[in-house]
Parts: C-alpha cells; sequence; structure tokens
C-alpha cells in the first residue's frame, strides 16, 4: 500500500470514528472542512462541548459518591487524564505526516466524549 493510499485510508477511519459518535455539529463542520486544520479545528469545538459534559458528569458523579470512593474516583479521574493525554500524544505521532494531527485531535475528542458517558452511566439517567 502506497504512502497516499495509507494516508487516506487513515483519513476516513479517523473522520469515521470521530464523526460517528458527536454531534449534528461536527458533522457538518467535518462535511465542510477542506484541509487539516479545518478538521483539527472542528475536533477541537467538539472536544470543548465533551470537556465541559464530562466536568459536568465528574462533579456529578463524585456528588455521588461516599468515603472512600470518592476518593478512588478522584484517583482514577487524575490517572485517566494523564492516560488520555500520553495515549492521545502516542497517536498523534504516528507517521509524521499531517494525518497524526488529525489523529491526535480525534483521540482527544474521541476519549473524552466515551469517559463522559461512563462518568454519567456511573450515576444513572
Amino acid at each position: 500500500m502506497n504512502r497516499t493510499t495509507l494516508a487516506a485510508s487513515a483519513l476516513l477511519l479517523a473522520l469515521s470514528g470521530t464523526a460517528a459518535a458527536s454531534s449534528p455539529a461536527l458533522q457538518k463542520c467535518l462535511d465542510n472542512a477542506s484541509n487539516t486544520g479545518a478538521i483539527v479545528g472542528c475536533n477541537a469545538q467538539e472536544t470543548k462541548i465533551q470537556d465541559k459534559r464530562l466536568n459536568s458528569a465528574y462533579k456529578t458523579a463524585l456528588q455521588a459518591q461516599q468515603g472512600p470512593r470518592k476518593q478512588q474516583l478522584q484517583a482514577v479521574q487524575r490517572l485517566w487524564i494523564k492516560y488520555r493525554d500520553a495515549n492521545c500524544a502516542f497517536a498523534g505521532s504516528a507517521t509524521g505526516g499531517s494525518i497524526d494531527q488529525i489523529n491526535g485531535s480525534g483521540c482527544v475528542l474521541d476519549m473524552t466524549q466515551t469517559r463522559a458517558e461512563e462518568l454519567e452511566n456511573l450515576v444513572g439517567p
């Protein structure tokens, strides 16, 4: 597989994973994005939304915990942030090309959204 085909495949994979689970606003932004910078910008906008959601879910989940579980959740969340940052830095440095920016920003978005869902599920609907 040549580099161009590989890069195109990676781009489609990155876009499909991010767009599939996020907002219609993200999908519209990605549909109109014509270059790497625009795609990264779309991911950044949606990450801000998902980060607010994550922070709200974390506060709610933390308030619902008692005793040692509260401290455990705090420790887990701190470790999760370190893991997300390291994991996405790794994902964003695979090829040395511009696709890395998309992969890195998509990773942060996907992981943030998934963690928000996990925290929301700790306390239920």
